[in-house]
């Protein structure tokens, strides 16, 4: 007999910590996914599962996240909810989200996609972005900025989720190497992108940054990499070698303070700053190679 109620799991943590703590939940949960809204200081990590949780569990797996980054734990909120209340709760916790011409929805979502707007499905399974952070949202207004820019192959590096490697794309019908160092991030792409109907269009690996076999050898007209300002910096240089002469660079996961560390180190490799994004803090930095 189907069950007559969900459990749900709400953990609220600043944005900057939402990605390992939603990681540290999605273990013990059937669907996880994490939201900040603008102007909000603190992302909220919902999960929801069929079969009753282990409170101790989560509570152990949230306290030892919390030692790992050297953050104090957050309070964990447990309650029950009707399974027929499960769409709209979901719609609720994670609304849409349109940046420039992406509109960004669940798949309970059944509403018509706004005219014009590009639609991108991130069903709430293993843990992801919703699009709403702060970088995720810069890397999708830069996408959708790139006016006349002609895109024949591009790059996610540490893909995630893979709602760049997804919009770019259904933008240019082209196709996208997308490669992450984590097999759940390679498996939960492959999942959004069949969602998408876009899975022909990816090319997807788990491996250690751009000295990844596959990738070895390979040119791009377009490179996103939305991970953290130090791997950015460091990476400078094998990033350069892979994106073609008068190629574009989207740059995020840093935060405005670090915007001159990231962009002296490309700039050392003849990538130079075009225009940044500011989004509550975050930067999403979009450079150009020298022809």
């Amino acid at each position: 007999m189907p069950a007559s109620h969900l459990h749900r799991v709400i953990v609220r943590v600043s944005p900057e910590y939402a990605d390992p703590f939603a990681t540290a939940l999605e273990t013990h949960m059937d669907s996880v996914a994490w939201t900040a809204g603008e102007g909000e200081t603190t992302a909220q990590i919902t999960g929801f599962a069929e079969d009753i949780v282990d409170k101790r569990a989560i509570s152990d797996a949230i306290a030892a996240t919390a030692d790992g980054i050297n953050t104090s734990a957050p309070d964990i909120e447990f309650s029950r909810i009707p399974v027929q209340n499960w769409v709209a709760e979901n719609i609720q916790q994670f609304p849409p989200i349109i940046a420039g011409r992406f509109f960004v929805h669940g798949s309970e979502y059944q509403e018509p996609v706004p005219p014009a707007q590009i639609s991108l499905c991130v069903p709430a399974g293993a843990a992801f972005g919703t699009g709403d952070h702060g970088s995720t949202k810069g890397c999708l207004l830069a996408l959708d900025q790139l006016q006349g820019k002609r895109v024949r192959n591009a790059l996610d590096m540490g893909c995630g989720s893979g709602i760049l490697a997804l919009a770019i794309a259904k933008r240019w019908k082209c196709g996208v190497s997308a490669s992450d160092i984590d097999v759940v991030a390679k498996q939960t792409t492959q999942t959004n992108a069949l969602v998408n109907g876009l899975r022909r269009y990816l090319d997807i690996y788990v491996g250690p940054g751009y000295s990844n076999r596959p990738l070895k050898n390979q040119s791009y007209d377009l490179i996103v990499s939305n991970i953290l300002a130090r791997p950015l910096a460091r990476l400078s240089r094998a990033l350069s070698l892979r994106v073609r002469p008068g190629g574009t660079v989207i740059l995020a996961g840093l935060l405005v303070a670090q915007e001159a560390q990231v962009i002296a180190a490309h700039r050392q490799h003849g990538l130079n700053l075009s225009r940044r994004i500011r989004i509550e803090g975050w930067s999403t930095l979009v450079l150009q190679r020298r022809c």
